[in-house]
């Protein structure tokens, strides 16, 4: 037999290829011919990668430290419980680092290729062919990756979401106030004397304690802290469980008993869920400096504006616990992203799909399409969240108001309302990057229309829309819109793409009046696209509505088992039911027309006592904290 330190190389690269990275550092301790054949050897290296992670799009890698980050991720990762958790908290630089490492090496979605063609005047024009890439399902607009896969996996135990993912300013505030579901986890903040970011060189020699406390309560840090920043981005780009007690708010869960609970969890004025919402709707965040947008408070001059991620996380915490609480998660449109954790929350992952696509008749794009690095043009769906403006004023402006512009506001347990807004974009015009903007990614200009998911709104809720994309210097993707009414613009909206260009997930970011008006109203919302068609001329609601059916029929064709959903809520259908008609006639009255209006709107928290879940009916909910008298035009 031939020993192996005597077969050719070629063999050995194949049968090391199968080796997994924690084993591939003991093989060069076997022998010195081992040694020198694994030695630098990038090629071994990008074999093995190849087989357990995503092809990465650049081929310019060093696959050999890829992997050794990558076994050393897996360690931390699954450090034991009695492990220091200090020393583990230390290398949460190193994890945000490997963690926004293997999403930019995810699969990606090619891009449309663009294509300059002369005409006969002697003027060029530019068109797109878009490359195949099928979606799952409809409702899924991203592909399967390994590498969120992998992450997934990583990041499955609670205690290792707790030790990385938890660590931004209001969830120390929330184990200070001994929150419900975090009140028994311990401090984690091990950045413990700097008044600023760890890195910051103007911050030297300026210390402060930890936590500054006054007659009101913490101190918010005077700077932005590092620590604070890059956990709550990984809590951002994670995504599923934000905010949420998850042993009593399970995704999917539809029977009776599992939703008042969820309802009533989500509501009952304590969590992280009422400190989030106190951050975002606290109209002191809004200011010239923060451009009222989820971005930092901080002199930006020429330099552009930097995405606050503490900000976003509450914002998706809000989202996130409304959207669960309404049951908007049984439908995969929402659960895709919502219910599952790592929802296509990288660049290049989203999947375009339009009607004309999947029967074969797609046309190629041209002009300014083809030319769009976003993906703007197509139909987008909008979540937007709100106070009823009396609390909202109640909150922002007490009658007497001491508190200092650096101590959060107490936390909020007023209800919410939560719309659905259908939106139709096209790109209309494409200019360099200014000054403030990222010099290599063009501002592309759009406008279109949006319609409100809510028959009983007055007609003026549905708008017209104008708005910018760009990027910032630091690469995050900025969108800016606004909202017009009888042509006159109302609302504005600041966000960002969470993941980056072309990124599945969509957009996270705040509405708030056009003006700046300091007394309000404000909140958060969402957007993720939906379909690619382009406009034709055809009238906008009908558009609409044949881009959105599809998606919601296809819902009903996948395993509710695989979402968790009950199956004694499909029993009474029958094994041969029609999902299709069944949805068409029977779901879209709740979703469209808003007949079921519990299923949008959040009931008042306030209205719920523990004792008194068991004894509200199914048919009764919509009666519980009665409706909000903020049925105002929204963005």
């Amino acid at each position: 037999m031939v020993s192996l330190t005597h077969l050719p190389p070629e063999i050995l690269h194949n049968i090391f290829s199968f080796v997994d990275p924690e084993d591939l550092a003991r093989i060069p301790f076997t022998c010195r011919l081992l040694n020198n054949f694994i030695k630098d050897n990038n090629a071994l290296c990008r074999a093995i990668y190849l087989r357990i992670l995503d092809e990465p799009p650049t081929r310019d890698l060093n696959f050999e430290q890829e992997l050794h980050e990558l076994v050393m991720l897996k360690k931390i990762c699954s450090a034991k419980d009695s492990a220091n958790n200090e020393q583990i908290q230390s290398h949460l630089p190193f994890v945000y680092r490997a963690f926004t490492r293997l999403l930019n090496h995810a699969i990606q979605v090619p891009a449309p290729v663009g294509i300059t063609t002369k005409e006969g005047s002697g003027a060029s024009s530019s068109r797109s062919i878009n490359q195949p890439f099928a979606r799952k399902s409809r409702a899924q607009t991203f592909p399967a990756s390994r590498n969120a896969a992998l992450l997934a996996t990583l990041f499955s135990n609670e205690r290792t979401r707790e030790r990385f993912l938890t660590r931004s300013f209001i969830y120390e505030l929330g184990r200070d106030r001994m929150m419900p579901g975090i009140s028994g986890h311990p401090q984690l903040d091990a950045y413990d004397s700097e008044s600023g970011s760890e890195n910051d060189p103007d911050n030297a020699g300026r210390r402060r304690p930890r936590r500054s406390r006054t007659e009101f309560g913490w101190r918010k840090p005077r700077r932005p802290r590092e620590a604070y920043q890059m956990s709550a981005k990984l809590h951002c780009l994670y995504g599923w469980g934000l905010g949420t007690d998850e042993a009593e708010v399970a995704p999917g869960a539809v029977n009776g008993e599992a939703r008042r609970r969820a309802i009533w969890a989500a509501r009952r004025g304590g969590g992280v869920f009422s400190l989030a919402s106190s951050k975002v709707y606290d109209m002191r965040e809004y200011t010239p400096r923060t451009e009222w947008g989820p971005f930092l408070d901080e002199d930006n001059g020429s330099s552009g504006v930097r995405v606050d991620w503490e900000k976003v996380e509450a914002i998706l915490i809000v989202l996130g616990t409304n959207i669960r609480s309404k049951r908007l998660e049984r439908f995969p449109i929402f659960w895709h992203f919502w219910g599952r954790p790592l929802a296509g929350c990288w660049a290049g992952s989203y999947i375009p799909w339009s009607r004309d696509r999947e029967q074969g008749k797609e046309k190629e794009m041209s002009g300014l399409d083809g030319r769009d690095p976003y993906g703007v043009s197509g139909s987008w769906l909008r979540v937007v969240s709100f106070l009823d403006y009396s609390d909202f004023f109640n909150f922002n402006f007490p009658v007497i108001d001491r508190l200092p512009r650096d101590v959060p506001r107490a936390p909020l347990n007023a209800g919410q309302a939560t719309r659905l807004i259908l939106m139709r974009i096209r790109v209309t015009k494409i200019e360099p990057p200014g000054e403030r903007d990222h010099p290599d990614h063009p501002v592309v200009y759009f406008e279109g229309f949006s319609r409100a998911l809510d028959g009983s709104w007055a007609e003026d809720a549905d708008a017209n829309l104008r708005g910018t994309v760009r990027v910032t210097p630091e690469g995050e993707v900025r969108w800016t819109s606004y909202s017009i009414f009888d042509g006159e613009e109302r609302w504005k909206s600041e966000g960002i793409q969470l993941g980056g260009i072309r990124s599945a997930r969509g957009v996270v970011g705040t509405w708030f009046d056009k003006d700046f008006n300091p007394q309000g109203p404000c909140g958060p919302t969402a957007f993720w696209k939906i379909s690619d068609r382009q406009f034709a001329g055809e009238d906008g609601s009908q558009v609409l509505l044949e881009d959105l059916f599809p998606l919601i029929a296809d819902d009903m064709q996948e395993d509710p088992a695989a979402r968790g959903s009950a199956d004694e809520d499909l029993d009474h259908f029958g094994a041969e039911a029609d999902w299709a008609e069944y949805e068409m006639e029977d779901e879209l009255d709740a979703l469209y027309y808003f007949d079921d209006d519990d299923i949008f709107d959040v009931e008042d928290g306030e209205a719920y006592q523990p004792s008194e879940l068991d004894e509200v009916d199914d048919e009764d909910e919509d009666e519980v904290g009665g409706e909000t008298d903020a049925e105002q035009d929204t963005p």
